[in-house]
């Protein structure tokens, strides 16, 4: 078996590959990616893969109930990156309803961190 991929923001973390797993059941909808372009700043972006990825592969996001219902984009930013490029305004998406969203957060709101910090 593969590792594991993991999304961390800020206090927040998520299991991206258990996401992946559940997501697969799931027929993409379509989302403007532009609400999200300002948050690139806040995360790593490798601007060699940028040029690389398939922007017509699903962005994965949750909604976080402590937050209303928030949408928040686990995986995919790469993705988001190169639409806002691209000049896109359409990207496919798949979103986590709140209990799938708790079920693969590992940690951050209500969800306490595991005594192991590796998980």
């Amino acid at each position: 078996m593969g590792e594991r991929e993991f999304f961390q923001f800020l206090a927040f973390r998520w299991d991206v590959t258990r996401a992946k797993e559940i997501a697969a059941g799931i027929p993409p909808g379509r989302m403007n990616p532009a609400p999200f372009f300002g948050w690139l700043s806040a995360i790593s972006i490798d601007e060699e893969h940028v040029a690389r990825v398939d922007t017509g592969r699903p962005l994965l996001a949750v909604r976080i109930r402590e937050l209303d219902g928030a949408v928040l984009i686990i995986d995919g930013w790469h993705r988001l990156a190169r639409a806002q490029r691209d000049g896109l305004t359409q990207l496919p998406v798949v979103i986590l309803h709140e209990s799938q969203e708790w079920e693969v957060r590992i940690f951050g709101g209500t969800k306490t961190r595991p005594e192991d910090p590796r998980t």
